[in-house]
């Protein structure tokens, strides 16, 4: 053989062989958008085949599976049936352990104010009509609020008559975290899942910017942005689901032991490696004073956050040490 033909011989097996690298090693893009959990679900993930489509599919079906589970809104679920003592008894598997043992944790933390057993107050609040429950129906509410007062065994959990969970504060992050665990396990290397703003982010190399919604500007203006690689980011906000009357705004985020809204913060973002702790640690941290959250969440190894306040009108904030590297 020639020496000519032997060099182009050598460069035709190497357009070959990256041709075929270039071909088992192709990543294809697949967004997808669904309602679930009372908002916009959003999955956008690379996977090196043609089978996102089903495997997104797949990984709905698993969020709604667990909506219907956590849910306190879904008449047919086991917390459901358990908040109308329909059940003396709630079963906990493994989904339901985890949620306890976080939420007995942030219980701990929060000096009492997180609180799942909140439900029965929840349900006075009617964000939607405006409607300002009387004095007498709060304080009998918050008589049924306690995490404390809840009984557990290894398998089951039983509450006293009246009492309701609300799961509403961490649920969304928890089935957040169950879908990237799904996709991941599903051959899906990188993407995020985004559920109404509340965005986890995994496999990325390059740093994803995330806005920080300004508590009292029209919806798409900032406050700033973050870049975050392979973390969840989730905002709480006294700027959702909420109404104002003679000059008071009131809003979703309830402190349990006045039975009104929250008047310590007006937003927190939380970073974490997962999505649960940042949804639950964005509701614990708004209902303490704001350097008791910071002071709680640079004790945190797994968070960062930053608080904002009102100070004599103006919006303030605070910060966890590491957050900085973080913020643009």
């Amino acid at each position: 053989m020639k020496k000519k033909d032997i060099i182009n011989f050598v460069i035709l097996i190497i357009v070959i062989a990256y041709a075929a690298y270039s071909y088992y090693n192709k990543t294809y893009d697949y967004n997808e958008t669904e309602f679930l959990m009372d908002t916009i679900v959003n999955i956008k993930v690379e996977i090196k085949s043609k089978d996102a489509e089903k495997v997104v599919s797949n990984t709905f079906d698993l969020m709604r599976e667990l909506e219907n589970k956590l849910s306190c809104y879904q008449t047919a679920s086991e917390i459901s049936k358990f908040n109308a003592d329909e059940i003396e008894s709630l079963k906990l598997d493994e989904d339901l352990k985890d949620i306890f043992a976080i939420s007995s944790k942030l219980y701990s933390q929060s000096d009492s104010l997180y609180d799942i057993t909140i439900g029965r107050l929840a349900d006075l609040w009617d964000f939607e009509n405006e409607v300002i429950p009387s004095e007498d129906k709060i304080l009998e509410a918050i008589e049924m609020v306690g995490f404390d007062r809840l009984e557990f065994t290894d398998e089951i959990v039983r509450k006293p008559a009246g009492m309701k969970l609300n799961l509403g504060s961490l649920a969304k992050g928890y089935i957040i975290d169950k879908a990237v665990d799904f996709l991941k396990l599903n051959g899906i290397e990188s993407g995020f899942v985004n559920a109404g703003g509340d965005i986890r982010i995994f496999g990325q190399k390059k740093p994803l910017k995330i806005g920080i919604q300004h508590p009292r500007s029209e919806r798409g203006e900032l406050s700033g942005t973050l870049s975050v690689t392979n973390f969840s980011v989730v905002t709480s906000g006294d700027y959702e689901r909420f109404f104002i009357k003679d000059g008071i705004r009131y809003h979703h985020i309830l402190n349990p032991k006045t039975g009104y809204p929250a008047d310590t913060a007006v937003s927190v973002t939380v970073i974490s490696k997962q999505a649960v702790l940042a949804d639950a640690y964005s509701t614990a941290l708004f209902l303490l004073n704001p350097q008791q959250a910071i002071n709680l969440a640079n004790e945190i190894a797994e968070i960062d956050a930053i608080v904002f306040y009102l100070e004599n009108n103006e919006i303030k904030s605070l910060q966890t040490e590491n957050m900085k590297q973080y913020m643009n």
